[in-house]
C-alpha cells in the first residue's frame, strides 16, 4: 500500500489513513483503524467529502 497523503486521529480512539486514488477517478481512498481493527473505503471520494467527515468525527 502507499503511503497516506493525511493521517488524522478521530474521536474515540479511532485513525483515519487518506490515500490518494490513483485509479480511475482523482478521489481519495479511506481507511480507518481502531482497536486493531481496520476498514478501508474505496477511492473516488472527493476532497469534500472528506473534509465533511473528518468535520464529523474529530
Amino acid at each position: 500500500m502507499t503511503s497516506p497523503v493525511g493521517t488524522y486521529e478521530l474521536r474515540g480512539g479511532a485513525t483515519l489513513r487518506v490515500f490518494a486514488d490513483h485509479g480511475d477517478s482523482d478521489g481519495y481512498r479511506l481507511e480507518i483503524t481502531r482497536d486493531g481493527h481496520t476498514v478501508r473505503y474505496d477511492g473516488g471520494h472527493s476532497a469534500r467529502e472528506v473534509q465533511a467527515f473528518l468535520g464529523l468525527f474529530t
